[in-house]
């Protein structure tokens, strides 16, 4: 096992660095030569944005990516660069500042991972997000409530053909286990969704490829956290599967579907979004598999036989199954 180092920015330059005019490294300009003010955070009075048609714009930039490069950074999450309401920002997707943390990353002399946020990431930015990031996100912030889960499937849906390698679409934090230790709004207390719903947010995360990023207190892991982030037959699909897609929705049911690589084998996701118990069909040629296959059931790590032309696990509601098939 090994460690990473990872920091929380924000777009854009220090409003008290604007203030006091601070001197931009490597340059004969300062702050408020660089600073856009009409482009100010939406919801933080600490920064504002940075004008990149500038060269000390991009030089800035590049000072702080060889500071954290120094200090050892391995991951950036930068915030306020792929999504803000408007006004008072001047614009939603700030590629020009992404563009320039990006290069300013690759001129570091570090390898250092680029992820983005927050919130709703357009479709319409994928090729521009994905040369320039390695991770963004693709919805709004993900708490544990069933109403934002279910609206998740549709964003994996639309993201899914982008997905890897190097570029991956980011469903947000795993809101699991004990998820706020003290004040904010409603004090300490442990995730809202059922273990059922566990289940649904591991299996959608896993088959789309999603980063996993615990949101919960590691230190105070119950069983049962514990062994949805650990099953290592899970973790294999969120790791090394291909060509991850949606087969079909229909009403309360969706099933998804990836390659196991080097193999004809398939990984199969079951999803029941109703109220009630359902068994969820899937035929093999709905894989493009022929004949009699093997299933195993990755959660429970058993083996489950041989199914002729089709398979139809009972779901709980609200629940989840992550199989893997393999053809005879």
């Amino acid at each position: 096992m090994s460690t990473a180092f990872g920091i929380h920015i924000m777009r854009g330059v220090p409003r008290q660095a604007v203030k006091r005019n601070l001197p931009v490294l490597g340059t004969n300009t300062h702050a408020q030569d660089i600073a856009n003010i009409k482009d100010p955070c939406s919801w933080s009075t600490a920064m504002y944005g940075v004008d990149t048609s500038k060269p000390a714009g991009q030089a800035y930039y590049d000072s702080i990516a060889k500071l954290y490069a120094a200090w050892g950074v391995d991951y950036i999450k930068a915030d306020d660069m792929s999504w803000a309401p408007s006004p008072p920002a001047a614009h939603s997707y700030h590629e020009d500042e992404i563009e320039a943390l990006s290069r300013a990353i690759a001129k570091s002399g570090r390898p250092m991972v680029l992820s983005l946020s927050p919130d709703r990431t357009e479709v319409a930015h994928a090729e521009h997000v994905m040369r320039y990031s390695q991770l963004w996100r693709i919805s709004d912030d993900f708490w544990d409530n069933w109403k934002q889960l279910k609206e998740t499937f549709a964003l994996c849906r639309v993201w899914a053909p982008y997905i890897g390698p190097n570029h991956w679409p980011d469903a947000d934090m795993l809101p699991l286990g004990r998820i706020r230790l003290r004040g904010y709004e409603d004090g300490e207390r442990r995730t809202r969704l059922t273990q059922d719903e566990q289940i649904t947010v591991l299996t959608l995360w896993s088959i789309f490829r999603s980063p996993l990023m615990m949101g919960g207190d590691l230190p105070s892991l119950d069983p049962f956290t514990l062994s949805l982030l650990s099953n290592e037959e899970v973790l294999a699909v969120d790791q090394r599967s291909t060509l991850n897609r949606e087969l079909f929705a229909r009403g309360h049911q969706i099933a998804w579907a990836a390659d196991v690589p080097g193999t004809k084998e398939k990984y199969l996701a079951v999803f029941n979004l109703h109220e009630s118990p359902a068994a969820v069909a899937v035929a093999w040629s709905e894989l493009g598999l022929t004949g009699t296959c093997v299933v195993r059931d990755l959660w429970k790590k058993q083996n489950l036989g041989a199914f002729e032309s089709d398979f139809a696990p009972r779901i709980n509601p609200h629940g989840a199954g992550l199989y893997r098939v393999r053809p005879l």
